[in-house]
């Protein structure tokens, strides 16, 4: 065995034995978090489904498939999986084609001229292979980076999901309630023009008052003025819907159909920490300290020799007579570079990595606490909307007994039609309140579950 080759075979020993040194593994942040619940929590990724209204279903469904954050959240992903390819790639020899051609002339003053006064043409056509040895797992480091961005990028657009269908939920919510205050308002303005018609009969008929017909106009008029805002609001709302879900310029001029009534469903109401720091903000923030670890080791990993091995190979072919046929030629080496002064380039790069990992681990220590700050404003949301709702029957309730009572006393002559009036205009902003307090409740419920992580 030659001594060339013999020297080759070392480094490649050299390569494949370098690589047991270990660099310091990730470790997960410890940050002290209330104790699981005896049974754990478990949510349905369209969670959506539970207030029982089709429409909904297909609004999150469509929004979903044509909203463009969505689709910028996949095309972050397919660039972080080509990343994730071009970091692997480096792991593994890479093979190229070469093919030269070229003419020479050596002029000479002496002697036979032979070859070297006329123009020799020469051609080669081979392939050559380089490949670096991962001595000190620089690379493999730099691919581990690659992989937890791709997965971070994951998780971020299941993050961007989760968002938008929290939205278009709560819109939604929105509009049918917008569409209930307007199905009450001009119920009411029905009823207070049916009393003041009643009213000013009563007066011409020397029955009732002039009196109480104004005081009736004038609770009409108010309560029928009420009605354009609202439907405004409705239109404005049913926009703001279509442009959320995708709807084309054309579309959005059509009205949306309406579903079925929503169901307010049984909340759980308690935290689960770990459905908290599977939740996708939370998820992607680790792995991006995870891919800032990395950088950390492939930086530092600079400061030590790199093997690479290459082999050319392939055939000449040439007008010289000194070359006939078209020989094999072939050309091995190994080399192995360090740095010895870069004037601090690589300690630069290692001391930037390190920032950046400071920085993605403060930045998830964060997000952690964001996500139990919305889950335990979920609750106190859950709990005070859902007293709310309660409170607002009972006076709803309450307020149309004291309506019926103020119409018989009214009918027995022992109370004006004023009173009357201003009962109806109690119960009316009482059924209002009623329906703003059930938007609080179906709203609760949404961001509830937007804070445990929306089955994710």
């Amino acid at each position: 065995m030659s001594l060339n080759l013999r020297l080759l075979l070392l480094l490649v020993a050299l390569g494949t034995t370098a690589c047991s040194t270990m660099w310091p593994e990730y470790e997960k942040p410890q940050i002290e978090v209330p104790a699981a619940p005896i049974k754990p929590l478990s949510l349905d990724r369209q969670w959506w489904k539970v207030f029982g209204d089709p429409v909904l279903d297909r609004l999150v469904a469509e929004a979903l498939e044509n909203n463009k954050d969505l689709a910028k959240a996949a095309a972050a992903v397919d660039e972080a999986l080509a990343n994730a390819k071009s970091a692997r790639a480096l792991l593994f020899p890479r093979v190229d084609g070469a093919a030269k051609l070229g003419s020479t002339k050596r002029q000479l003053t002496f002697g036979q001229a032979g070859d070297f006064e006329k123009i020799t043409s020469t051609g080669s056509i081979g392939a050559g292979v380089s490949w670096e040895i991962d001595l000190w797992d620089r690379i493999r480091q730099t691919n581990d980076a690659a992989l937890a961005r791709y997965a971070a990028s994951e998780h971020t657009r299941n993050a961007t999901s989760l968002s938008i269908s929290s939205v278009v939920a709560e819109t939604w919510f929105q509009l049918r309630v917008l569409d209930a205050k307007l199905g009450i308002t001009r119920d009411a303005a029905v009823n207070l023009k049916t009393v003041s018609n009643l009213e000013y009969r009563r007066w011409k008929a020397d029955v009732g008052t002039e009196l109480a017909y104004r005081q009736s106009l004038a609770e009409f008029a108010a309560t029928e003025a009420r009605i354009p805002s609202i439907e405004a609001a409705v239109a404005k709302t049913e926009l703001a819907l279509q442009l959320l879900v995708g709807r084309s310029p054309r579309a959005m001029a059509q009205t949306l159909q309406r579903g079925a009534d929503l169901q307010v469903p049984d909340t759980p109401k308690e935290v689960d920490p770990i459905l908290l720091l599977r939740r996708p903000d939370v998820a992607s923030a680790e792995l991006l300290l995870v891919a800032a670890h990395a950088d950390v080791n492939s930086a530092r990993a600079e400061n030590y020799p790199r093997l690479t091995l290459s082999l050319l190979a392939g055939f000449i072919v040439s007008t010289s007579k000194v070359i006939s046929g078209m020989p094999l030629f072939w050309d091995a080496s190994a080399g192995l570079t360090g740095p010895i002064f870069d004037a601090g380039l690589v300690q630069s790069k290692v001391d930037g990595a390190e920032a950046r990992k400071q920085k993605a681990l403060a930045h998830y220590q964060y997000t952690v606490s964001v996500a139990f700050r919305d889950a335990y404003e979920a609750l106190v949301l859950l709990d005070t909307s859902d007293r709310e709702v309660k409170s607002v029957e009972d006076e709803v309730k309450t307020r149309k007994q004291s309506m019926v009572l103020s119409e018989k006393s009214y009918d027995a002559g022992r109370s004006s039609k004023f009173e009357v009036l201003a009962e109806t205009v109690k119960v009316l902003n009482a059924e209002l309140s009623l329906a703003d307090a059930r938007l609080s409740q179906l709203t609760a419920r949404s961001q509830y579950f937007k804070a445990l992580g929306g089955g994710f």
